[in-house]
């Protein structure tokens, strides 16, 4: 069954600029289940590799939930199944790596329940913005399930290691203020707010210097490695494409006449 006839699936739009990465699991508050990752992974590639696109927004369909987590009557399949686990913590891993090294910003979007594997989701993106209606946590001590150590690291490098242990070790749900309070949400607006004031940032940045925003991103996760793994060699690449590029070349000239630049990414 393709993703187009799929309940459970995710889904792009392209709005100008802007890439729309919705999962979709209508009865099932958009828990997420392989197939849907699966089709992530490829939008992300698609969102990537196409010029056109310069911010991406990740959104779960309707308002309810942003992702529920995971799609325990799809899991349930292969969950007790060591090949079955080792395809899908893979999965998980490639959509992850696309959404972190993807360059260009990657905005989530979160409406309701961001929960489990939604949380795994979110913290890959670079912001994330939520209704204040929005409940953020990671159930897996409720569970009996050991988080994977790679989504840890996200969540201890956004919230510390203390706080990180809290939502872990109680798998308490935290409401939006808490969460905005400790570092998991950038913002947090009223629900009917949130698809406006996202996709108004998202656009503002889209209007910006891709180059600059390019070497901005791969530069602060750069930062997240030890000295000895960073790739110096791609930094000053990107510091010297940037110096030399068309689109400074614009900012100097828009100043001087003074109007809005219009950048090209080159």
């Amino acid at each position: 069954m393709d993703a187009e006839t799929r309940d459970d699936r995710a889904y792009a739009i392209k709005e100008g600029s802007i890439g729309w990465l919705v999962f979709q699991n209508p009865t099932k508050l958009n828990a997420i289940s392989g197939p849907m990752v699966e089709d992530a992974i490829a939008i992300a590639r698609d969102f990537a590799a196409d010029p056109e696109i310069r911010t991406v927004i990740l959104r779960g369909a309707g308002e309810k939930a942003f992702i529920s987590g995971g799609d325990i009557s799809k899991f349930e399949k292969t969950r007790f199944s060591p090949q079955g686990q080792k395809e899908g913590r893979r999965a998980l891993d490639i959509l992850r790596a696309e959404l972190i090294e993807m360059d260009k910003p990657v905005i989530a979007m979160i409406h309701g329940y961001c929960l489990g594997g939604g949380m795994g989701v979110a913290l890959c993106a670079d912001m994330r913005f939520g209704a204040e209606t929005s409940q953020l946590g990671i159930p897996a001590a409720l569970r009996g399930v050991a988080y994977p150590i790679s989504g840890l690291k996200l969540l201890v490098d956004l919230v510390g290691p203390s706080i990180a242990k809290d939502i872990m070790i109680s798998g308490r749900r935290l409401k939006a203020e808490e969460a905005l309070r400790v570092g998991l949400l950038n913002r947090v607006v009223p629900a009917d707010e949130l698809e406006d004031v996202t996709r108004a940032y998202a656009q503002t940045i889209a209007d910006n210097a891709p180059l600059s925003i390019r070497a901005s991103k791969f530069f602060i996760n750069q930062l997240g490695l030890e000295e000895d793994q960073r790739d110096t060699a791609r930094i000053e690449d990107m510091v010297i494409a940037a110096r030399d590029s068309e689109d400074f070349k614009e900012s100097t000239r828009a100043f001087m006449e003074k109007r809005k630049p219009v950048f090209k990414g080159r």
